[in-house]
Parts: C-alpha cells; structure tokens; sequence
C-alpha cells in the first residue's frame, strides 16, 4: 500500500503526484507525454521518477492563471 501523498512532501512520485493533482495515471502519462508545459520529471535512479512539490504547484499555478485570462 502507498503512502497518501501529503501536501508538505518534497518529492512526489508518480503515484504521488496522480494524487496530489487528482488525476489518473494515464493522464499522468499524457500529460508528460504531449503537454510541453508541463514540469519534466526529475530522474533520481534508473527506476525512480518524480517531481518536486514546487514544480507541479507552478504548473498548477499556471494553468489556474490560464483560466483567469
């Protein structure tokens, strides 16, 4: 069982961040996929991805400000 991903945590993983943005793991993908606006993940080790609290907050930040205008 996965840890819930808390909003004070450094580094998400990617089932981390599907939680954290509220979205499913195919939209995860797509997003990193073909969104050139979204944050690139951060490469740990071969096996371990993920992004920093401050990234996908920025990102968020920037599709809220999109909305907006």
């Amino acid at each position: 069982m996965t840890p819930q991903a808390q909003p004070d945590q450094a580094f998400f993983r990617p089932a981390d961040a599907e939680k954290y943005l509220g979205i499913k793991k195919t939209k995860l993908r797509d997003l990193t996929e073909t969104d050139p606006t979204f944050p690139r993940k951060i490469r740990l080790s071969p096996r371990c991805v993920g992004w920093t609290r401050a990234q996908l907050d920025a990102w968020l930040e920037s599709k809220a400000k999109a909305v907006q205008e």
